[in-house]
């Protein structure tokens, strides 16, 4: 049996989130739906289990706060924007039954909105249902599924991490120092309904993944060595001005790498906004973060080992 935690703050998709696992091929396989976090809407259908926060919470706290009340050797957590394909757990199942502890799903392109379209390519593009299985450095938690024993090992996700960002990189880099290669396996998708469908929020969305990701880098440096540690804060200012230059130089890696953007040349634009949003949410991680982060061992109420 393999529970779900879905962490929510009022997803007006809930309710189809929780559709498609009630729809599941293996549905007698999940054994519980446990939602975190709050509901303005209303819209936690009668078969998940709610947990409703008093304040709104990170998505690590919320995952952490449903790992706790998940009974099953795996834990799934699923993000509250994706629905999930009818086989999902099924295919899940049948990999972590090869052996893998640590397993990504994979992101479908099918977006109908431009700005999702692009956020989706820059925020995901190594998971996308177009890309090849195998092992990743790590893996996004919008589909996780981990080994319950791993998982409590690691010490769940670090809330020190604010909002969404961040959290899953840190993770998956402590699940790799334990021994677990991250696995992405692209048959176990979903399709994705964010609600950022302009191109401020996509911009947002991507200043907060850089925010994210220099915490990590600082955090981690040597599971996720990183140029940018070299930078020092009063230096920042001038990495947010060379943005464009160093987004040119990424959208054409990206388009050497990635197949799915070269069909798609049309989202150069919206790419090269969001990719200059990232880096100037790292270039505001570096000014603001003088001192050396050290990893929070105690916030994920599990313990770390």
């Amino acid at each position: 049996m393999i529970p779900i935690v879905i962490p929510n703050l009022h997803s007006p998709l809930i309710d189809e989130v929780v559709a498609a696992l009630e729809r599941q091929t293996a549905r007698e396989q999940i054994g519980q739906i446990i939602v975190v976090g709050q509901d303005r809407y209303g819209k936690i259908p009668p078969a998940a289990q709610a947990i409703t926060t008093s304040a709104p919470v990170s998505a690590a706290a919320a995952r952490n706060i449903g790992a706790r009340q998940a009974r099953g050797q795996y834990v799934l957590f699923l993000d509250a924007d994706c629905v999930a394909a009818p086989d999902l757990i099924e295919r899940l199942l049948a990999r972590h039954a090869d052996g893998h502890a640590v397993l990504g799903g994979a992101m479908s392109l099918r977006a109908e909105n431009y700005w999702v379209l692009c956020d989706n390519l820059l925020s995901f593009g190594d998971v996308l249902a177009t890309a090849p299985a195998g092992a990743r450095p790590y893996l996004p938690s919008f589909c996780l599924s981990v080994q319950r024993a791993a998982f409590e090992a690691a010490g769940g996700f670090d809330e020190g991490y604010p909002g969404a960002a961040g959290e899953d990189i840190e993770l998956c880099l402590r699940l790799r120092q334990l021994g677990h290669d991250c696995w992405f396996e692209p048959a176990a998708v979903v399709t994705h309904r964010p609600p950022r469908a302009s191109a401020r929020a996509m911009w947002r969305h991507q200043r907060a993944f850089g925010r994210g990701y220099y915490q990590v880098v600082r955090q981690l440096p040597k599971l996720l060595p990183s140029p940018l540690l070299r930078l020092p804060p009063i230096a920042a200012p001038l990495l947010a001005a060379a943005a464009p230059l160093l987004t040119c130089a990424d959208l054409a890696r990206l388009l050497t790498s990635s197949p799915a953007l070269r069909a798609r040349p049309f989202a150069a634009p919206g790419l090269a906004l969001g990719r200059i949003g990232w880096y100037v949410g790292v270039a505001s991680a570096c000014l603001t973060s003088r001192q050396p982060l050290s990893p929070c061992q105690k916030s994920a109420g599990l313990p770390h080992q």
